[in-house]
């Protein structure tokens, strides 16, 4: 099938696809797991620490994933695992001096692209993206658990 005829939920699917590849590729090219590049971006963003299973909940990691990136990041001395004031089970992650050199070198670099290449959309357009990415999301979430649960059943 030629790429102008192609199903539009396919094309979709394929960009996600690309887009995702861009991240994986710039990942690698920077010697991390693409975990571990998503979870130094969000300690990038983040202006209090996290702990493991906000990462989890807020990017949507599986916990096994994440410890994983955690130990390796561990190992290399990019961050620690501190207790959480209140609660000593729960572990902070914080960036380390070593960990924040190489979030301003990996990561910061990133999110320059990130952003220039969102400001180079019309306000108009970054709404709209932002608005049906979101509303695709809510509902295919919604249709894919009314699947399982039929199914389930």
């Amino acid at each position: 099938m030629d790429k102008d005829n192609r199903d539009p939920l396919a094309t979709f699917n394929q960009l996600y696809k690309e887009m995702d590849e861009i991240y994986h590729q710039y990942a690698r090219g920077h010697g991390i797991s693409d975990t571990a590049l998503w979870l130094l971006y969000s300690l990038y963003l983040s202006d209090v620490p996290y702990t493991q299973r906000e990462i989890c909940s807020e990017w949507h990691y599986p916990p096994q994933t994440l410890n994983s990136a955690l130990k390796t990041l561990e190992r290399q001395e990019l961050i620690s695992l501190e207790p959480a004031p209140g609660n000593q089970k729960n572990k902070q992650v914080v960036l380390t001096e070593k960990g924040k050199s190489v979030v301003r070198q990996i990561i910061s670099p990133l999110v320059s692209a990130e952003r220039q290449s969102f400001h180079q959309l019309e306000e108009g357009e970054k709404e709209v993206l932002l608005s049906l990415t979101r509303k695709y999301v809510e509902v295919l979430r919604s249709n894919v658990q009314k699947i399982c649960n039929s199914s389930a059943s």
